[in-house]
């Protein structure tokens, strides 16, 4: 007998009261895909964390945990992904330290040391936004997973002045379509519930649903140096997305791996962020 998760349980009784109440089951949706389990740091992960300056901002009533390491040289920004943390960063701080960088990553909303239980990806959008206006100017930022998305939400909705010079987006998706559509088919979620929970996302975000895509906003984009990751075997996000936002953004390099999975944490991943962060030339292929 095909064993039934508690995800599809949910589903199958969402799916039933969009039926009788499709506003509510909608809404229900909306927040359970909105909803994050906190991941807790490892112990190397806390021991990393422990060497960073810790500080919280606050934006729209929110608060979000800031690390930072270094305090002179050129600023870095890093963004983790779907129930991550900073600590994700830990091989990647000394890359940047040694490379002359201070670093600042943020905790996503409902993730690591910042506040909630809600994660849009707009929200983070903005948290991003803030963090480059203040900390202006911004000499490169790196994304990985929703977080690499958000990097290019961010940056496709703000001016010229808070824009990094350079720009790592590992593992991204293009658009919310593409997340959600995959997301709902694996636990078996119906049309009518999607479209009522596309509604909610809607009226939150004051947005149409296909224009959250950022491969309408990449060709605004054009005098960053930017180099898009993505590895062949992903399983969670497609190496096609970031072959789609390549062709969409001029001027990027688009390199595609093999093996590393989603997670980009191989050392010979880690020498090629260092070359095409310290050196102009073309990174190396692997």
């Amino acid at each position: 007998m095909k064993k039934i998760n508690f995800a599809h349980l949910v589903a199958r009784g969402l799916n039933a009261l969009a039926y009788v109440a499709p506003s509510l089951a909608g809404r229900i949706a909306f927040t359970l895909f909105c909803s994050p389990s906190k991941k807790t740091p490892k112990k190397e992960e806390l021991n990393f964390l422990a060497t960073a300056d810790l500080t919280y901002e606050t934006l729209d009533g929110r608060k979000y945990g800031v690390w930072h390491w270094g305090f002179k040289g050129p600023t870095a920004l890093l963004v983790h992904g779907w129930e991550s943390h900073s600590g994700r960063w830990r091989k990647m701080v000394p890359i940047l330290l040694n490379a002359g960088y201070q670093v600042i990553a943020v905790d996503a909303p409902a993730h690591g040391r910042s506040d909630g239980s809600r994660f849009t990806m707009i929200e983070y959008a903005g948290i991003i936004r803030f963090l480059l206006q203040k900390y202006t100017p911004v000499d490169l930022v790196i994304g990985h997973s929703v977080g690499a998305t958000s990097v290019a939400w961010a940056l496709g909705t703000s001016g010229q002045a808070i824009r990094p010079k350079k720009v790592i987006l590992m593992a991204p998706f293009t658009s919310l379509r593409y997340t959600l559509t995959k997301s709902v088919k694996s636990i078996g979620i119906s049309d009518k519930l999607l479209s009522e929970a596309v509604k909610h996302i809607e009226s939150f975000f004051k947005v149409a649903y296909d224009d959250i895509d950022i491969t309408h906003r990449s060709h605004l984009l054009s005098d960053i140096d930017t180099l898009i990751i993505h590895d062949r075997t992903d399983k969670v996000t497609a190496y096609t997305e970031s072959e789609l936002l390549h062709a969409a953004w001029p001027g990027s390099t688009l390199l595609l791996t093999e093996g590393f999975g989603h997670g980009l944490t191989a050392p010979e991943v880690y020498q090629t962020l260092e070359d095409f962060i310290v050196m102009q030339e073309s990174v190396k292929a692997l």
